[in-house]
């Protein structure tokens, strides 16, 4: 089975090479598998990593500006993603309810309840169980990610 998925995996996490504020990057998206962060993650994998930590915060201020003016003007949001554990990825995160706002409003043309959905840290309300999930057994679920990381080159 390892070797499937192994096969399966680079095909699971899209890279696309793009130009966002005038930085050629690589951008990887995958899923959070934070469960107080929900939604998919945006990682600009930079070529060569910068030594002066300040420029590395600039890029990274540089980016999150393009992307607040592009993914607000199609009323989504983007927060970066303070708690990236790679030196040479610039993360951010868009939101599973903004995501899932704009699907309702774009694709099936439904009406949004902003009351119920939070503007602020949406991603830490535990969702209540439905009956057909059954929570992950015990002590499998550290290994499993931690393989899954190491797979995607993520993690060695």
């Amino acid at each position: 089975m390892k070797a499937t998925l192994k096969e399966a995996l680079p095909a699971m996490i899209p890279e696309y090479p793009v130009e966002i504020a005038g930085h050629h990057l690589t951008l990887r998206f995958d899923v959070n598998i934070n469960k107080t962060k929900k939604g998919v993650k945006l990682q600009f994998v930079l070529k060569d990593v910068p030594q002066d930590p300040r420029q590395l915060q600039q890029m990274a201020n540089e980016i999150g500006t393009e992307l607040q003016e592009k993914f607000g003007a199609a009323n989504m949001q983007i927060v970066y993603d303070v708690e990236n554990p790679y030196k040479n990825v610039i993360g951010f995160l868009l939101p599973l309810p903004s995501l899932a706002n704009s699907i309702i409003k774009n694709v099936f043309q439904g009406e949004i309840d902003t009351e119920e959905t939070p503007a602020e840290e949406p991603a830490t309300q535990e969702i209540p169980p439905t009956g057909k999930e059954l929570p992950p057994l015990k002590g499998e679920e550290e290994p499993i990610a931690e393989w899954i990381k190491k797979m995607a080159g993520l993690k060695k």
